[in-house]
């Protein structure tokens, strides 16, 4: 069935009701400097992803998109990155197959309740780039005091960066509401969530 929505001057095509969990998929070793074992899921999936991703730009954690015609999108789902293009599922960290099997299918069932709700949520077309972790670190109280459990303030906007610790986290830029609000629209979060 082709689903459609009118967005302005665009017309956005659905040609899927629901994503399906693929059959198979790799089981692919990652470089994650941790002492575990570390690896990514991939899968390839039939449907198209590319549509998806203006809705997913409005209610994931983005970290990185890039619309067009081969579109990338790069987000957090839970305690894993997840970077999507359109046919392809990329997922991690994992210590074991069935740990990342279980997460595929907890992935895809996130993806059909955004495209079951699509027609409520308003798509963002916006391109999204990480900042690089120097523009984070300008805003960091610079004072490697370790308060976020990170060894140094760059370690710590490297992780802002990579979307793995939230600015909260950092107990010196509650003190200081400029720079924290600074730092929420250069990650491209909503300050008033938190």
């Amino acid at each position: 069935m082709i689903h459609a929505c009118i967005l302005g001057w665009s017309w956005i095509f659905f040609l899927m009701d629901e994503i399906r969990l693929p059959e198979e998929f790799e089981f692919l070793a990652s470089a994650c400097h941790l002492a575990e074992p570390c690896y990514t899921v991939r899968a390839l999936v039939k449907e198209d992803l590319g549509m998806l991703m203006p809705f997913l730009n409005a209610t994931a954690k983005v970290l990185q998109y890039e619309p067009g015609e081969e579109p990338v999108m790069i987000f957090r789902f839970d305690r894993f990155k997840v970077a999507l293009r359109s046919h392809e599922i990329s997922l991690a960290p994992f210590s074991d197959r069935k740990t990342g099997a279980e997460a595929l299918s907890m992935l895809i069932e996130f993806l059909n309740k955004v495209l079951r709700k699509r027609d409520k949520i308003a798509p963002n077309f916006t391109p999204r780039r990480r900042p690089p972790a120097f523009e984070i670190y300008k805003l960091l109280p610079r004072t490697n005091c370790k308060a976020c459990g990170e060894m140094t303030c760059m370690a710590f906007a490297v992780k802002l960066a990579l979307g793995r610790l939230e600015p909260s986290s950092c107990p010196f830029l509650k003190k200081d509401p400029g720079n924290l609000e600074k730092l929420y629209n250069l990650l491209g979060l909503d300050s008033t969530a938190v």
